[in-house]
């Protein structure tokens, strides 16, 4: 019996830390890709969410941020870095039920796969931004 709670302790445990990400991480890791955090450029926010999954080959992971935390501008200026570090637009803005989208994306580390970051900042201060990190197959196209 003490063993089979040590094991479901530990299954817990190890579920927690997977979904869990730390707002002062300077990088995300996606794969065997690193993608400088929003935190790399301005600074600690405060993290209300994660989810991660692998569909089809490809590795994603959300962070929700807090509502209200991150401005336009400092999305811009993320998306400034990010593009400093290779990231192309690979789409036109555009607006979704969540809000505005916007995506970059360079070539993996991993020869045929790719890296995606969607940014998905809402129409209304009280809503939260997102961030979703890809990485798997696939080939890029400039907007």
């Amino acid at each position: 019996m003490k063993k089979i709670v040590s094991v479901g302790l530990l299954v817990i445990f190890s579920v927690l830390l997977v979904s869990c990400a730390s707002s002062t991480a300077a990088e995300i890791e996606i794969n065997e890709d690193k993608v400088p955090s929003i935190y790399s450029v301005i600074g600690e926010k405060k993290i209300v969410g994660t989810s991660s999954e692998i569909k089809n080959k490809v590795r994603s992971t959300t962070l929700t941020y807090k509502a209200g935390s991150i401005s336009e501008k400092d999305i811009q200026k993320y998306i400034d870095y990010l593009q400093e570090e290779e990231f192309i637009h690979t789409l036109d803005s555009k607006q979704t039920s969540d809000g505005t989208l916007v995506q970059l994306g360079k070539d993996s580390v991993t020869t045929g796969d790719i890296v995606l970051v969607d940014l998905i900042y809402p129409t209304m201060d009280s809503e939260s931004v997102k961030i979703m990190y890809r990485s798997g197959p696939g080939t890029l196209k400039m907007k």
